[in-house]
């Protein structure tokens, strides 16, 4: 069976893929700096973020949700209804942006392995990031070093999903194959 060459498409159909990669490029960015906005990328952040501050998680009265306590710099420990909400949305959207942008690059000529790999990361942060918050709030503060190297995988795997498809449709020489 002749393999697609991505990079032999009409101009149309590149355009929509690269406008769709540049899209994704900018909804992972966001995605990291929202995560960074609230945790630093540090685990003594991200812990808090998802189990609160020490004094919310001594004080196990029922507490209440607090704009004022949150400008102040309490936080309080996530809602099993919290982070259900947070896996439900993560558990259908990145997989599936996953799947698309894996379909893409299997139109590249890139090597079998190549292409194994990077799918293989992908799933690995897909993985950490949808148990992370589960794992660190019910489990142990541990697993917050989980979800911080997620965002660095999946980063890793979006930046080669994003380049070696815009690489192949727009500066691979024709007569190259890889």
């Amino acid at each position: 069976m002749a393999k697609k060459d991505i990079s032999k498409s009409s101009t149309s159909n590149k355009l929509s893929i690269t406008f769709f990669l540049i899209i994704m490029a900018y909804a992972f960015y966001v995605s990291c700096v929202s995560f960074y906005e609230r945790t630093n990328f540090t685990p003594r952040n991200t812990v808090r973020h998802y189990s609160g501050n020490e004094e919310m998680i001594n004080n196990k009265s029922n507490y209440k949700y607090d704009e004022n306590l949150l400008q102040e710099g309490f936080h309080f420990p996530k809602s099993y209804k919290e982070i259900v909400d947070i896996t439900h949305v993560h558990a259908f959207t990145i997989p599936l942006i996953l799947f698309v942008m894996s379909r893409i690059l299997s139109m590249t000529l890139t090597r079998d392995w190549i292409k194994i790999t990077i799918y293989s990361v992908g799933f690995a942060g897909t993985i950490m990031n949808l148990s992370g918050p589960w794992l660190v709030r019910f489990k142990s503060d541990v697993f917050s070093i989980s979800i911080i190297a997620s965002y660095f995988l999946l980063g890793i795997c979006f930046i080669a999903l994003i380049s070696i498809p815009l690489y192949d449709m727009w500066f691979k020489p024709k007569e190259e194959n890889i």
